[in-house]
């Protein structure tokens, strides 16, 4: 009898989300264990979660993503697993959930596409488009809200996954932690890391890569996070 594999799914609605949408989170993690179950890759269960995460509106990535300056609204999105899967965007505009050109990015012959670019793979690729006041359309205030994401594991397999609608009132072109690999995201045969929270310093401080380097030195996860936090206040 083959023994199962065992699954566990964490997703966050970003740094300063309202813990009142603490359901959207859970509804999250609940598509994706069942994406799991069902017998999808890692890294495609993570994806799912993020995805849900988009639509749901109330966060910072996808339908709910920020307005730039000149009220656009530009996401960036990644994926990661422990063999070494990733694919990212930058700067998308129109489309409905980013995460999803990210991981069709992973399955293509690059790892990362910005700006107009990405829009026309994402146009090839037959991803669903929204208008930009359809993205941005939500009444609520987003402001204080960052980057969502899920790291999962499935037996000896680890995946994460991010989307961000960026900075609010950013200039158009700003390109934060989220696409950058071993910044916002990084995964690898010991472990999965899903950053949120200021993007310039994540990617400064290369955290994600750092933060699993910690699991694979041993670190018991509960230290690795004070210790993240502690870099910061060294910066």
């Amino acid at each position: 009898m083959e023994e199962k594999k065992r699954l566990v799914v964490l997703t966050h609605g970003g740094a300063g989300s309202n813990s009142a949408f603490a359901d959207g989170t859970a509804i999250a993690g609940q598509m994706c264990m069942m994406s799991l179950q069902s017998g999808e890759p890692a890294i495609d269960s993570a994806c799912q979660a993020v995805a849900t995460l988009e639509d749901d509106g109330r966060f910072n990535a996808g339908i709910g993503s920020h307005k730039r300056n000149d009220d656009t609204a530009q996401m960036d999105a990644s994926c990661m697993d422990s063999s070494g899967t990733f694919g990212a965007v930058a700067a998308l505009e129109g489309f409905k959930n980013p995460i999803h050109v990210a991981r069709i990015v992973s399955q293509s012959e690059y790892k990362i596409l910005a700006g107009r670019g990405a829009n026309q793979f994402a146009t090839d690729q037959g991803c669903q488009t929204l208008s930009p006041d359809q993205i941005i359309s939500s009444g609520t205030d987003f402001s204080t809200t960052d980057t969502v994401g899920c790291v999962v594991r499935a037996g000896d397999q680890f995946a994460c996954a991010l989307s961000t609608g960026g900075i609010d009132n950013a200039i158009p072109g700003r390109v934060g932690d989220v696409p950058l690999i071993g910044c916002g995201l990084y995964a690898g045969p010991d472990g999965a890391v899903a950053a949120t929270g200021d993007g310039e310093a994540i990617a400064m401080q290369v955290t994600a890569l750092r933060a699993y380097q910690l699991i694979e030195q041993g670190m018991d996860p509960k230290a690795i996070v004070p210790t993240v936090i502690a870099w910061f206040k060294e910066t």
